[in-house]
Order: structure tokens, then sequence, then C-alpha cells
């Protein structure tokens, strides 16, 4: 203790000098009993589960009414929208919902339905609705016919993918014909010679030249070599394109024609397949090109 404080003290009573040295009582915390704490807990929980309670009962009795109530059933399948639906018809979508008529909207599994629709060759993707209070909309992506596909002694339509599509009726389309596609042909071999075959009419039509309407057949049998169909003078004529160069081998076919067209030998068939060289009636394959000759 220092001498200042020592003074101070000294000018204190005995008694108050005594009472301001001794230790001083820390106040005493009054502590909650536990089970005050326990309570309030339970009752915390009551209070959420009557809640949740009657949330579920609230629910319950709105998931009842919307799948019970006349007013969400759909009517009939006829009061269905079905959009964006060029080629097929729409009654053929709506026989996918012949089981929903009279039921609610709400029951019906969409996802189910929309796969059904998907399992349509026409059908490349679909989306199904709920319109409030009692209606379905149907959206349809359909498949985009891109050429004619021989299949023994039937023709068929063909999209980009390979999926073969019937021809609807009241519809006129101006494809070639594809031949050279075999049942063997796996998915992806398809793909690939139709892929060929678009490339060879993007080629062929490129400049605004639209070289392609003049092609009524393309042979695809043999990857390596394209062969097309045109017509000449009403007669069929093959032409070997090879692979590459589509629209310049056939500007070369197009400025030689007229100087065979008064030979004694019609003409079958044209090998363009050889740079600066036109092959006419070729009876077989011809051989490898020579040095200085460029097979495409």
């Amino acid at each position: 203790m220092d001498s200042e404080e020592k003074l101070r003290l000294e000018g204190l009573g005995n008694e108050e000098a005594t009472r301001y040295l001794r230790p001083q009582k820390k106040p005493e915390i009054r502590r909650r009993a536990p089970w005050r704490k326990l309570l309030r807990l339970i009752s915390h929980l009551f209070l959420a589960l009557g809640l949740l309670v009657v949330l579920s009962a609230l629910l319950y009795r709105a998931y009842q009414y919307a799948h019970s109530a006349p007013r969400f059933r759909l009517a009939s399948v006829e009061a269905m929208e079905v959009a964006n639906n060029r080629y097929l018809p729409a009654a053929l979508v709506r026989e996918r919902f012949q089981q929903d008529a009279g039921h609610s909207i709400f029951w019906i599994p969409l996802a189910a339905r929309r796969r059904a629709l998907e399992e349509i060759p026409w059908v490349w993707r679909a989306s199904v609705q709920r319109i409030l209070p009692n209606r379905l909309r149907v959206v349809l992506e359909e498949r985009i016919p891109v050429a004619f596909l021989r299949q023994g002694s039937e023709l068929l339509l063909v999209d980009g993918e390979g999926v073969l599509l019937e021809k609807p009726d009241g519809v006129a389309f101006e494809f070639p014909v594809l031949s050279g596609f075999t049942p063997t042909l796996t998915p992806a071999e398809r793909q690939a010679r139709l892929a060929l075959y678009l490339e060879f009419l993007r080629a062929l039509d490129q400049g605004e030249k639209n070289y392609s309407r003049d092609i009524s057949e393309i042979d695809l049998s043999d990857a390596s070599n394209l062969r097309a169909i045109v017509s000449e003078n009403g007669q069929a004529v093959v032409l070997h394109f090879g692979r590459g160069l589509y629209q310049e081998k056939y500007a070369a076919y197009l400025q030689h024609r007229p100087l065979w067209g008064k030979s004694a030998e019609p003409v079958r068939a044209v090998d363009l397949r050889y740079h600066g060289q036109l092959v006419l009636n070729p009876e077989s394959a011809p051989p490898a090109p020579n040095q200085g000759e460029r097979q495409q």
C-alpha cells in the first residue's frame, strides 16, 4: 500500500477503515431452474407441431379439392390444344390421352404422356402443360425430313438422324431418293451416310447455284464414291462423284454435256472422279489415277 493510501485510511475511523478493507461479496446471480427451460422448450415444440398439423390438413383439403372437383376435370381430349404440328395429325396426338378424359388434370402424369408422344416417329420433342382450370396443351417439335429413302419397293421419308418417317397425307416433298441403306447398317453408319448426302447438297447449291434440284436419286452404298442420277433427254445418267469438289465436278459435266449430245452412243454414265477428265460409260471402276491426276 503506498503512502497516500495510508494517509487516507488514517483519516478514517477504525470501523470505517475496517469496512473499507473488508473484501466485498460478489452479488448472487439467481439462476432459473432447469425444469422451467424444459417446459418452455416443450411448449414451443407443441406449438410448432400444432401449426404443422393445421398446415397439413389445409394442404390435404386443397389436394383433395384439386383432384376431385369437377371444374378441374378434362371433359374430353378434343378440348386439348395441340401446337406446332405441321405433319402429325392432332388426332394421333390426342389418342395418347384417351384414358385421361373425365379425370382431373392434376391426376394426369405429364412426364409419362410426354414420353408416349416422343415414341411417335414424327415427334422429336414434346412438352405437355396444364392450363387451368381443365385443359391440357401439347407443344411439339417435329422431325424435319431431308430425303426419300428407298426401302425395297417402298419409299419412306428420313430425317437427318436416320429416323424413318411415313409420308403424311396431303403434303408434297421434293427430295432426291436415297439408296444404299441396308438393314445391317448401325445407327452411326446411317447418320454418317446422311451427313455425306447433306454435305453433297450444300456443296452443289453453294453460291446459289441450286444444282441439287437436277438430282433425282443418290446412291450412298459406297461412301468413297457418291453416285447421283440426273435426267438427260429423258434418259437417266449416273454420275460418279467420288468424294469432294462436288460443285466443280458437276459444272464440268454441264460444260461438256452438249459435246456428246449428238453422239451415236447414248451416254448412260459419266465418271467425274478424275481431275480434268470425264470418262463416259465406264464399264467398271476406273484404275487408280496416274501421277499428276488427283482422285477425289
